[in-house]
């Protein structure tokens, strides 16, 4: 006879993860590129940002009666300093701040009255 625990097993076993994408929004101004993401039902600790240049990937895990799993990949260029990338996330969006190289941002060039 199985036990309740075994059962519970069982079940996780059986019970599929779907796959999807998420949308996400892309906003860019001179320092910065900032995508925001809604991912609802995730706990701060099952989402995972990876940049390997060119890629960027944003990953997430939702449990639930029906477990998903969240992806999305882009591409993004030299402009991006992958050592000064941050992210935060609340009720249920993420911001990611993905800051760009101090060379690609403009610059404001002083000119000298003699």
């Amino acid at each position: 006879m199985e036990t309740q625990e075994q059962h519970k097993q069982a079940i996780e076993k059986t019970r599929s993860t779907r796959e999807v994408g998420f949308p996400v929004d892309i906003f860019e101004n001179e320092n910065e590129i900032l995508l925001v993401a809604d991912l609802p039902g995730v706990d701060a600790k099952q989402i995972g940002i990876h940049v390997d240049l060119p890629e960027f990937r944003i990953e997430a895990k939702a449990e639930g009666s029906e477990p998903v799993s969240y992806r999305r990949a882009f591409r993004v260029d030299e402009r991006i300093d992958p050592e000064r990338v941050n992210a935060e996330y609340k009720s249920g969006v993420l911001e990611v701040h993905l800051a760009k190289s101090a060379a690609f941002r403009p610059r404001r060039i002083e000119v000298r009255a003699s």
